[in-house]
């Protein structure tokens, strides 16, 4: 298994929709995570809306393949999403 960090942009346009969505979006990264593949996840500080992601999984398309599931994504609220491959050289996990 390997690492990767995924940050997303929201659509700041679609705000109201992310809020009615939000806990389905929640419960679908809680399932993520009680199948050990959502290591951490959380809102991204600042003036961009987005979120940083931290996944375990086998490959890049295999997280590819399992966030196109997130329900912020299936609504277009994630305008944009980069997967990267991440080495946790210094850690607490």
């Amino acid at each position: 298994m390997a690492f990767f960090a995924v940050t997303y942009a929201y659509d700041p346009e679609l705000s109201e929709l992310a809020d009615e969505i939000r806990p389905t979006h929640r419960a679908f990264l809680s399932d993520l995570r009680d199948k050990g593949l959502n290591v951490a996840s959380g809102p991204l500080g600042g003036d961009t809306p987005g979120a940083l992601l931290i996944i375990e999984a086998e490959t890049l398309d295999e997280v590819e393949a399992l966030l196109d599931e997130d329900p912020f994504k299936k609504e277009k609220v994630v305008s944009e999403r980069v997967v990267r491959p991440w080495n946790p050289v210094i850690s607490r996990f």
